[in-house]
């Protein structure tokens, strides 16, 4: 009798894994550039008030930002890789867009496809119901070539702005010496950088 039970139990957790998870669709980016990646929330049984995931980057790439979006309107707390949020207002049965995730790949990161997988991810339901996947969900990242683009567009948009100041600025508080930003070429990314990227904006 007792087996029975833990069997039943068993079943009944494997069909609520089935029914409601996180996925990502696959996405391309090219070497330098950031992707954006939408998280959707299938729950096909349960008002969910709460979930977490875990994201698993391969080297090269890494989170930039997380945002609400579409059926999830509430803060999305990040700790090293890690999402959290939650809601007082449950969303209800259905199937849509929670987040959007902003990837940032190195320019040095070779072309190919690669692997993310959401792990360890834990959805709440509305009446306290634990949805604990057992197995990570995967999508693709393929990464392309990057464009022969104009010196000092660092972002890839194109043009050479402000915007392009802001990433020497980061990879200079990261101690980034990545060669993409060391447009001087002395190996080192530093104001000297900046001052190219002013000068580049002042001829056009």
């Amino acid at each position: 009798m007792l087996m029975a039970a833990f069997t039943f139990m068993g079943a009944n957790a494997a069909i609520n894994r089935a029914n409601n998870y996180l996925k990502a669709a696959d996405v391309t980016a090219k070497q330098g550039q950031t992707v954006d990646v939408a998280l959707t929330m299938v729950n096909k049984t349960f008002d969910i008030i709460n979930w977490q995931t875990e994201l698993v980057l391969p080297e090269g790439v890494t989170l930039v930002s997380v945002a609400p979006a579409e059926r999830w309107s509430e803060e999305i707390v990040v700790t090293d890789n890690k999402l959290f949020s939650e809601t007082e207002n449950a969303v209800a049965t259905g199937e849509g867009v929670v987040a959007k995730i902003t990837l940032q790949v190195a320019s040095t990161v070779a072309e190919g496809s690669y692997d993310i997988a959401l792990k360890s991810t834990v959805m709440h339901a509305k009446d306290n119901t634990e949805i604990a996947q057992t197995d990570p969900q995967y999508f693709k990242l393929t990464v392309e070539k990057a464009d022969e683009g104009k010196k000092g567009d660092l972002n890839g948009d194109g043009k050479v702005t402000a915007s392009d100041i802001q990433v020497v600025l980061n990879a200079m508080a990261d101690e980034d010496n990545n060669p993409a930003y060391d447009l001087n070429g002395d190996g080192k990314v530093t104001a000297s950088d900046i001052q190219i990227i002013l000068n580049i904006m002042a001829e056009e």
